[in-house]
């Protein structure tokens, strides 16, 4: 059998063969002279581990089976930098990443639906930090899909220690989200629209792979203003060429009705600050971040001149009966 068989419980939400091409095809991608440098191919030796999923640092403790074991995970780690998304506390080693991604968990926590034996998708889910802290409230799967090899590499070292049957990584991305009819309960999507040519689209393939009355959390930058439109920047927008649509929040909303979500809540509206995102030794120079992006002037600008970013997170529901 596939290692997909995790899967199989929910064959039939899935269209299984075109999945398993799919899969194949990622795994190919290891095999590419340019994937060497993130493939780690044995992981120092712990003992007695146990992993906490309830606090800002997702934590792992443990003994080492030797001292070399200590110097070789700071090494396999540093392997990896740079570390977008975290934090992470890997036995001694503290890494400390550019995002400060505990805040937006702790911002969406008094909106969560019970997830305990629930079917959960993180689209973009980097190297899986969120799995991890929904690792606490005892889901029947988390799956998160992300295309980049260095996130599955992350994910891998920290999984490799934490060994959570419940949480898996697939090189998949949010266009391969018609592979899933009616299969998860939550969906979280978050700061994966702007990145996209078609918002509307990708909100529409949500709402086809969660179960009626589902619920997803959508976030995205966004920009001030009460009317509902959108900025499309000519070129870049804070230095990212790959930024399509900013919305007003209003207009983000209409977004999620235009794809018949339901029961829209405000989760939050934030302005974007470098306590959030900032370099850090684990997402060193020549790696740019927030405040390479604003106008050293203005900080209300980005280098370009548009409103610096906001970020919006919504939560949204599926109808029952569709």
């Amino acid at each position: 059998m596939s290692n997909l068989d995790y899967l199989l419980p929910y064959k039939k939400n899935i269209d299984w063969p075109e999945l398993e091409k799919l899969k194949a095809e990622r795994e190919s991608w290891w095999q590419r002279e340019s994937s060497k440098k993130w493939k780690i191919d044995e992981y120092p030796s712990y003992e007695e581990v146990k992993t906490h999923y309830d606090s800002d640092w997702v934590r792992i403790e443990g003994s080492p089976e030797s001292p070399q074991s200590k110097i070789d995970l700071e090494e396999k780690a540093k392997q990896l930098i740079p570390w977008k998304k975290g934090p992470f506390h890997l036995f001694d080693l503290k890494i400390d990443a550019e995002w400060r991604s505990d805040m937006k968990w702790e911002r969406m926590i008094p909106f969560l639906p019970d997830l305990k034996n629930k079917t959960i998708l993180d689209v973009g889910c980097n190297n899986g930090y969120f799995l991890f802290r929904m690792a606490n409230y005892e889901p029947r799967l988390a799956l998160g899909i992300d295309p980049v090899l260095p996130m599955q590499a992350q994910f891998d070292l920290i999984q490799n220690y934490a060994k959570n049957d419940a949480i898996k990584f697939e090189l998949f991305g949010v266009e391969h989200l018609p592979l899933f009819k009616k299969m998860f309960d939550v969906i979280f999507h978050m700061g994966i629209v702007y990145h996209h040519r078609h918002p509307i689209q990708q909100f529409l393939d949500i709402r086809e792979s969660l179960v009626p009355g589902g619920v997803a959390f959508l976030e995205t930058i966004g920009i001030p203003g009460e009317e509902s439109y959108a900025l499309f920047p000519e070129d870049r927008y804070a230095r990212m060429g790959n930024v399509w649509f900013i919305p007003t929040m209003s207009c983000f909303i209409n977004w999620a009705k235009k794809a018949r979500f339901i029961n829209v809540e405000i989760v939050s509206d934030t302005l974007l600050t470098s306590e959030e995102q900032r370099k850090t030794p684990w997402c060193p120079p020549p790696f740019q971040s927030l405040n390479d992006s604003l106008d050293p002037e203005d900080s209300t600008k980005t280098i370009e001149g548009h409103p610096a970013p906001r970020r919006f997170l919504i939560k949204v529901q599926k109808k029952k009966g569709n």
